[in-house]
Formats: C-alpha cells, structure tokens, sequence
C-alpha cells in the first residue's frame, strides 16, 4: 500500500492541471454530510442516527464493501418507528475521513464501540449487516455477546470468500481482476480519471435525492481508497473472523441469502446457516442487495427480531 501511495503521488504531480481541476469541482460541488461526524480515534466518523430516544432496542446497520450509509434510506426510517437506528460510514466511505492505515473488520468494531460510548446508546443491540458488513457484525457479536440481542445477515459473505487458501483457479482470476480496478481507481482517483470515465465508488441507481448524496461521496479520492485499502486487506478481516470466539449458541441469527445460484456461494450460505442453533436461512428471489430490491423482507426480519427479544426474559438475553 504504501508503494501504491507513493506511485499515486507521483500520478497527481504529473497530471498537476488535472488534480487541481478536480480538487476545485469537488470543492465547489461539496454536499454537507445528512448526519452527525463523530470525532473516534483522530479520525471523524459519519453516523445517521434515528428513533427514540429511549427505546428498548437499538439496530446497528452496516453496507457492503463499497458502500455507505446511504444503502440503508428505504431501511431506516421505517425501523426508526419501533426502534433506535444507527448507521455509519466506515473510514473513508461517505462523509467519514480517510484512514491512512489498514483498515479491518477489528478496526470497524473499535469504532463502532468508540460510537457506541460517545452518544451513550446502551445494550441490547441487534446487528444488521449486508454483505462484507456481514463480517464486521460477527465480529462484533464474537466480542461483545452480552451486548447483542439478535443478528442479522443480509446475503452475507462467508470468511472464506477471503481466505486465499480456499479458491479454486476461477475465484483466483476474480479477486486479481477486482483488486486491479480498485487499485487502479485510486491510483487515478486525485486526476479525476475515474469521474471521467463515470466509474464511482458505492450504487448508481438509488432515488433522489440520495443518488446526488452517492455521486458526490463516490467520487471522491478517499473513498476509492477506502475500497480498495478495505478489499486489500480483506484476508486480515476473513482471519480475524475465522480465529474470533463462536458465537454464542442461542443467539438467534437470520440470514436472507438471495437467488444467487453459484455453488460456492450456496455452499457458504449453507455453512452460514448453522452459526448458532438459533439460526434460521430466509431464501429470497432477490439478486444480491436485498435490502434495496426488497426492503419489507428485511425490516420484517428486524422487526421478528425485535419481536422475539421482547419475549425473553431478563435472565435469557444476558450474554
């Protein structure tokens, strides 16, 4: 990564005009963030938080890999009407700020403690992750059980997806040609190469006046270094997930897995299906992003969650 920086540097003084041409639109252009940037660790972090004040649940969202709080605009509002909601940008992506270090799904769960603290949200948390966000909110859950009412996991990525020694040649060829267009992307991100060529970071089909909030987040220099620091290091999160704690076995866990035929992909759903014994596989004819093609399958799903934490005892959601 650091050789990366060095030959980006070298990329933005040769195309000087053309950095300082798209340093000055981004400027003129500027889009204040839609919710609150939360000082963690010398770094500000973006957090949309909605719901009451006081009530008896909080759902923590978190996006896939290269995307944002934005992901969640049909999810938010209306589980803000029976619950607290927070949801966040990880270092980099939308309003947060750039992180200059390798960034894991361990350093997503620090922040998200450091968040946590900071506005005094108190337990019992369910967990909602899309995706990559599947593997910080695991993690999560891993390291602090007694804080998690419910999980809930939104098409998720098994750590294997991430760990080199489990592909077979065709998964080889993909993660290489991936990691090359996010690499290449930040590497021409500060001349403004990939806005030339329309290639954003995060969705492109997302209804106003959200679409306008993507374009502008997604076009700037951090958050295709965000994507590809965070793709980079994926291994790192798969490991720190697949050597964690198992969660606890009666923590309930849901999974919305979509009509992705792939047998790889089956077979990790199917591995994700018995991470507890309260786990229970929801199949959908949805493609990948559930939460934006189907929305009232998940927002029944938190809404169940909320729904069955009420009915435990005191003594049963302690950790």
């Amino acid at each position: 990564m650091k050789t990366d920086k060095l030959l980006k540097t070298v990329i933005d003084v040769v195309g000087f005009p053309f950095t300082l041409t798209n340093m000055y639109f981004n400027k003129k252009r500027k889009i204040r963030e839609i919710g609150l940037k939360l000082e963690v660790n010398d770094k500000y972090v973006h957090t949309i938080i909605s719901g009451e004040k006081d009530a008896e649940y909080t759902v923590i969202l978190d996006a896939g890999l290269s995307c944002c709080s934005l992901d969640w605009h049909y999810i938010q509002p209306q589980v803000s009407q029976f619950a607290r909601v927070i949801s966040f940008d990880r270092a980099g992506y939308g309003w947060s700020s750039a992180y200059n270090e390798p960034y894991t799904s361990l350093d997503v769960v620090n922040d998200l403690i450091n968040i946590i603290k900071g506005l005094q949200i108190k337990p019992p948390y369910i967990l909602v992750g899309h995706s990559f966000g599947s593997l910080n909110m695991r993690l999560f859950a891993s390291m602090y059980p007694e804080y998690v009412a419910s999980l809930i996991l939104i098409d998720p990525v098994h750590e294997k997806r991430y760990l080199s020694n489990e592909w077979d040649s065709s998964r080889k060829k993909s993660h290489k040609r991936a990691l090359n267009v996010f690499r290449f992307g930040f590497l021409t991100s500060g001349i403004g190469l990939p806005k030339l060529l329309k290639q954003s970071v995060g969705r492109k089909f997302l209804p106003e006046p959200f679409q306008k909030y993507a374009d502008y987040v997604g076009y700037q220099p951090k958050s295709y270094e965000a994507v590809y620091n965070e793709f980079l290091f994926s291994e790192k999160s798969a490991l720190q997930l697949m050597n964690s704690q198992p969660l606890n076995a009666t923590l309930p866990v849901t999974i919305l897995s979509s009509n992705n035929s792939d047998p790889t992909w089956v077979e990790h759903q199917t591995l994700l299906d018995n991470l507890t014994e309260n786990t229970i596989q929801i199949k959908t004819n949805n493609q990948h992003s559930i939460h934006l093609e189907n929305p009232d399958v998940v927002i029944d799903a938190i809404k169940e969650a909320v729904n069955q934490a009420n009915t435990k005892t005191p003594s049963s959601t302690e950790g």
